[in-house]
């Protein structure tokens, strides 16, 4: 039922912002390989102002960047590693967090649509996409400001598609066609990826974030679940998830009340 009523509040988005997927990924940069597509974009924005979708794309990233300073590895050729250049300054700086979960549930999205229906797609606080308890996409988010508002975004986005295989440190790694049991055409997923993009980003400056965040609770991981967790020094302590705060901190209650985290301070187990 889960899966049935995300992908049609998914087609719903699809028809309202119809026209606004013509400008996700009407201008692509395309390289074969890039350190990273998310400093190469930041370097254009340093340089002049692409127009807003642009995308680049690489085969392969030699230095590509994930959450809490870690590297993002996949395979050369078999996956997606990109970034999207967008100018979100309708948006408070004080609620940046919002475009890190319409962006989380625009890939959300994508992999619900090319999975059996029965496969459970979440997000994972903060902005990963898992399938069961596998991750199969992650999402780096770097903005700029402007006074109180956003300036400019760089959304960077790996999605693992046809790679079968991971290295031992990436045992809890999955990709759509370890999922789907079969090999997907990477330049439809893209394609599909725009649009959703397109979509969710279109939903966040026409519905708000209240709407965004509905939708995030609805898909989050371990939401009003109790869930363990590790903190930074090595211990561990359980708690029930009950939501996302407007910065992007985790709530969790705890026998002593409510407490909240970032991003760098606790870790699920």
């Amino acid at each position: 039922m889960f899966n049935v009523q995300i992908s049609i509040k998914v087609r719903k988005l699809t028809a309202l912002n119809l026209l606004n997927t013509l400008f996700i990924g009407n201008v692509v940069s395309r390289f074969d390989r890039l350190p990273s597509t998310n400093d190469y974009a930041w370097h254009l924005l340093e340089q002049r102002r692409p127009p807003e979708g642009m995308v680049v794309v690489a085969d392969y990233q030699t230095a590509g960047k994930g959450q809490r300073g870690n590297r993002w590895e996949a395979a050369a050729g078999l996956n997606l590693t990109l970034s999207i250049v967008l100018y979100p300054d309708f948006l408070a700086a004080r609620r940046a967090f919002a475009l890190s979960q319409a962006m989380a549930l625009a890939v959300r999205d994508v992999v619900a649509w090319h999975l059996p229906g029965h496969q459970l797609v979440q997000v994972k606080w903060p902005n990963d996409v898992i399938v069961g308890r596998k991750k199969v996409a992650g999402l780096l988010i770097q903005n700029s400001l402007s006074g109180d508002y956003l300036q400019a975004s760089v959304v960077g986005i790996g999605l693992n598609i046809n790679q079968r295989h991971f290295p031992p440190h990436l045992a809890k790694a999955t990709s759509l066609a370890c999922v789907a049991e079969s090999e997907l055409d990477r330049e439809e997923v893209m394609c599909d990826l725009f649009k959703t993009v397109a979509c969710r980003y279109g939903q966040l400056k026409q519905q708000g974030t209240a709407a965004v965040q509905r939708d995030y609770l609805a898909a989050l991981y371990g939401y009003q679940q109790i869930v363990c967790f590790r903190k930074k020094d090595g211990t561990t302590f359980t708690g029930v998830v009950a939501g996302i705060d407007e910065s992007g901190q985790l709530l969790v209650d705890r026998p002593k009340g409510r407490a909240r985290f970032g991003l760098k301070e606790v870790e699920w187990i």
